[in-house]
Formats: C-alpha cells, sequence, structure tokens
C-alpha cells in the first residue's frame, strides 16, 4: 500500500469514529423515571414498580430486584416489559414493611447493550 492510500485509509477510518462513536455512546438503556421514585418516602407500601427508559427493553434479558436494608430479597416476582410500552420495566411488590429497600435494576435495550443500577426508597 503506497502512503497516499494509506493516508486516505486513515483519515477514512477517523471520519466513520467521528460520525458513529457519538451515536453508540448515547445507545444504552438510561433510567428516566421511576415510581417510587428514587429517593422517595411513600406513606405505604407500593403496589408495583414501575421504571422508565430511554430506548425499548428485551424482556428476557431484564430485571428488577428490590431488597430491604439487611440485603435480603423483597421480590420473588419477575419483572415485565409493558406490552404496550416496551420502554417499561415493572415489577409486581409484596407488602412491604417500614424500611428503607433498594432497588436494583439490570437491563438490555435491542441493540444488545447492558446497563445496570440502584436506588433506594422507603416506606413509613
Amino acid at each position: 500500500m503506497n502512503i497516499h492510500t494509506h493516508k486516505l485509509l486513515v483519515r477514512a477510518v477517523a471520519s466513520a469514529a467521528f460520525v458513529f462513536l457519538p451515536a453508540l455512546a448515547l445507545a444504552h438503556g438510561k433510567l428516566e423515571s421511576a415510581t417510587p421514585a428514587p429517593g422517595s418516602t411513600v406513606e405505604t407500601s407500593p403496589p408495583s414498580l414501575r421504571l422508565t427508559f430511554n430506548e425499548d427493553l428485551e424482556s428476557s434479558f431484564s430485571t428488577i430486584k428490590v431488597v430491604d436494608a439487611a440485603g435480603t430479597p423483597a421480590t420473588r416476582e419477575k419483572a415485565t416489559v409493558d406490552a404496550s410500552n416496551p420502554r417499561v420495566l415493572s415489577l409486581a411488590v409484596p407488602k412491604l414493611a417500614s424500611g428503607s429497600y433498594t432497588v436494583q435494576w439490570a437491563v438490555m435495550t435491542p441493540d444488545a447493550h447492558k446497563t445496570k443500577g440502584t436506588y433506594t426508597f422507603a416506606v413509613k
């Protein structure tokens, strides 16, 4: 390969990276809102959790777990993606006692990007 062709190839690759990398960086499931809200205190045990993300979710690879302050699982059900809105993941919650709870979520989007996170809420 001559030097001129090599320079053109390097420029083409650099240009492609410049164009496509910002899109790839944004292609991850990001939590946009949740009920109960992160950091909130609710009067009574919520009947369910509802997490909304910025992208559609893959139901087979998206989960929510709730643990109490001691780290004991408070939920046993499987989270489900809302059939009418594939960006919403929900979980039925049994009656929770007063205390602090941590929500642990993990999701995968259709482009196979996985993200996870946690937040807390409290029941009075």
